[in-house]
């Protein structure tokens, strides 16, 4: 049987471990790690630091360059959920879904 959480999932969850760059208005650049990824956001540990606040614009990107030796982009977000570990967020426009 399925949690009620994961009947109200718009978009399939992909367990994803890699650095990225956590971005909050007022706050130094923390480096944090993802759990997991969906087209429609992430899940990221906070290692200890502090976590925004629920409803929180913040802006993600992937430490590193990319394939092509590009930096990655970077993309905003917005906090909706506490866990334990740190917080969920989803991603604003092109990368939040049709």
């Amino acid at each position: 049987m399925m949690s009620p959480v994961s009947d109200r999932r718009q978009h399939q969850r992909l367990p994803m471990e890699v650095e990225v760059e956590l971005h909050q208005e007022g706050e130094p650049v923390r480096i944090v790690r993802t759990e997991d990824l969906s087209q429609g956001g992430v899940l990221l540990v906070l290692n200890g630091h502090a976590r925004p606040a629920v409803g929180s614009r913040v802006q993600v990107r992937v430490c590193g360059l990319l394939g092509g030796g590009e930096a990655p982009p970077m993309v905003e977000a917005t906090v909706v959920r506490h866990i334990e570990a740190g917080v969920a967020v989803q991603f604003m426009g092109d990368f939040g879904g049709e």
